[in-house]
């Protein structure tokens, strides 16, 4: 099996100690004896080496190569002991330790052991440790030469007694180890890497990923495809302006292409380049825009097309008349159902901007990365199916009129910060591009959303909840507006079912439930059960079927009946007359019996009670 460590010995006596601890270590790592001048051609021999294990001079000229990571072989204490005892034992009194300093890990200082004076002299270089060598024997007189295999051959040079000091078991141990570290390390690496090659090949936009120095070091075939296959070529030529002064998104030119790119950190060295093509944007945008501009630029209703009987929705109308007039922001509240659109087009229509478009934007139903340039556009481009002029954003197609954000608060924090700017200033820039653009639009939002209390929440910004709620207007529930009930099912039935007479199909019990019954759904709901009861006209409707049309709406305690509505404070003989009254609206004598466990006679007798 291929290793991916090897382990080069500068000395025979290293390599044979590296083989007897790989062997008792059950592990399979070569050993190979080298010197500097053939250290990297023979380590060329075993093309799956990550690691290699060395010391001294031979791990310098290894880590040259670049190819690989080398752990260097120290030596210990103990190993520079066992040098200096073998000099002393041959006489010797003064001893000079000198190496390459890769070798001695540990920071030490001269000191004196078993009576003799110990030097210890680590050197950069092979010059520096001729030199110290030599200083030694001039200067401090000593007698004794421990080292590395060329300090060694110095001191044999100048006819010193000298010793080699090798690397114990113990060091190529803890070598072998952290080589085997390096390798499990290099490995989770690169399963990360592949794993990260196979996102970014499946990602439809362009990608790609930058070293410190802002090199491409990976990049998906959309990007590839973008430079026409020279990625590693023409990447700094083409994207140097683009990363030189980079502030925010912008539209690139690559290759007769026009690409919307961005610049993204990932942790602290690297980046991604992020890059669609203009033409997939404008066909997103288009999807988005089709169900968006259904009902075109313009407000169909006026106040007049509102129904209404009720005094809390006429003073209602009556205040959005008064601020349709001022070209303040205006802010409508509303449950679902109560008709907030159709509030917004007709302020629209009782404004000074009636002749200007009125622009309808739901910002629920806009995906996220697609709202900004939806809202504010981007700069023009060259490409089949574009507008010479680039695509205009909803502010800019609301120029002079009006704009109605419904379902404001969905909008993503991410741009409520950029919707502020605009409001205040009145100005966007499109996305990619640094030209002001002036705006005369009016603002209409509306939310069925507790917005303060979203602000509270930290999921609304404050300033632009006292920007937008400048003047506010509230919808009333169909619950508080009793009175349109009746008249408001009358005439959504009558579109469904003209020639049925209503008062004969829906009767007095029927009527009475459907006004006691709270909505909520509102004026939504109320039309969808018009439209269902024009289905069933064979005979006249009854509390039990409407029961079955409800009771999903209703949240009712009972199984099928609805929540009897008692007056506080009458006599409680009035109060069981009341009880028989209303369960007698909705059921047969024998089921209102058996509802409130009473028998025949005595619910006629307390039917005829007061």
């Amino acid at each position: 099996m291929m290793s991916s460590i090897v382990f080069v010995a500068p000395t025979e006596s290293l390599c044979d100690r590296a083989k007897k601890v790989i062997h008792a270590m059950c592990l399979t790592v070569p050993v190979i004896h080298s010197s500097d001048e053939t250290a990297v051609r023979d380590v060329q021999d075993y093309p799956k080496a990550e690691v290699l294990i060395s010391r001294g001079g031979l791990a310098e000229e290894l880590k040259k190569t670049g190819n690989y990571s080398v752990v260097e072989l120290g030596v210990s204490l103990g190993d520079i002991l066992q040098a200096v005892q073998n000099l002393q034992e041959r006489g010797c009194r003064t001893i000079g330790v000198v190496m390459r300093a890769n070798i001695l890990f540990d920071a030490m200082d001269d000191f004196e052991w078993g009576g003799s004076r110990i030097y210890i002299c680590p050197c950069p270089t092979y010059e520096g440790i001729e030199a110290a060598v030599l200083r030694l024997k001039t200067e401090q007189h000593v007698d004794g030469i421990a080292g590395c295999r060329y300090a060694v051959q110095v001191a044999e040079r100048e006819e010193m007694p000298c010793t080699y000091v090798d690397s114990n078991r113990a060091s190529v141990m803890r070598a072998l180890r952290e080589a085997q570290r390096i390798v499990a390390a290099k490995q989770k690496e690169s399963l990360q890497s592949r794993r990260l090659r196979a996102v970014i090949q499946n990602i439809h936009e362009g990608v790609l990923l930058l070293d410190e120095k802002r090199r491409p070091i990976l990049w998906n075939e959309t990007a590839e495809q973008a430079f026409d296959g020279r990625v590693e070529q023409d990447f700094s030529a083409q994207m140097d302006e683009f990363l030189r002064d980079y502030h925010g998104e912008q539209v690139l030119s690559l290759n007769g292409r026009k690409m919307l790119a961005q610049l993204v950190p990932v942790g602290i060295r690297n980046e991604l380049v992020i890059m669609q093509k203009v033409e997939n944007i404008v066909r997103s945008e288009h999807k988005v825009r089709a169900s968006l501009y259904q009902r075109g630029l313009y407000a169909r209703q006026n106040f007049s097309d509102i129904l209404t009987r009720s005094p809390a929705m006429q003073h209602t109308i009556a205040v959005a008349k008064r601020y349709a007039r001022r070209p303040a922001n205006i802010l409508i509240l509303g449950e679902s159902g109560t008709g907030k659109e159709s509030m917004a087009q007709s302020i629209h229509n009782e404004s000074r901007r009636r002749e200007g478009p009125f622009v309808s934007v739901n910002c629920a139903a806009i995906p996220e990365n697609l709202i900004e340039s939806e809202l504010f556009g981007y700069v023009e481009g060259a490409f089949t199916g574009a507008r010479r002029s680039g695509k205009q954003g909803l502010f800019e197609l609301a120029d002079k009129g009006t704009i109605f954000l419904d379902e404001i608060g969905d909008l993503p924090l991410s741009i409520q910060g950029r919707l502020l700017r605009v409001l205040q200033e009145h100005e966007i820039i499109r996305v990619g591009d640094s030209r002001i653009i002036q705006l005369d639009f009016r603002l209409i939002c509306a939310t069925n959303k507790d917005l303060w209390r979203m602000v509270e929440e930290g999921k609304f910004r404050e300033d632009l909840y006292y920007r937008i709620k400048v003047l506010q207007i509230r919808l009333p529930p169909l619950r508080e507006r009793r009175e349109d009930i009746l008249f408001l099912l009358r005439y959504y039935f009558r579109r469904f079912a003209p020639d049925v007479d209503f008062d004969r199909f829906f009767g007095k019990r029927v009527c009475r439930r459907l006004q006691e019954y709270s909505w909520p759904g509102n004026i939504r709901e109320l039309c969808n059960i018009a439209e269902v009861c024009s289905c069933w006209t064979d005979e006249p409707l009854t509390c039990e079927s409407l029961s079955g049309y409800l009771r999903d709406r209703s949240q009712q305690k009972s199984d099928g009946g609805s929540d009897l509505m008692i007056p506080l404070g009458i006599p409680l003989k009035e109060a069981e007359r009341e009880i028989v009254r209303q369960t007698l609206e909705y059921y047969s004598p024998e089921e209102a019996c058996a509802r409130l466990g009473i028998s025949r006679v005595t619910l006629w007798r307390k039917r005829g009670n007061g």
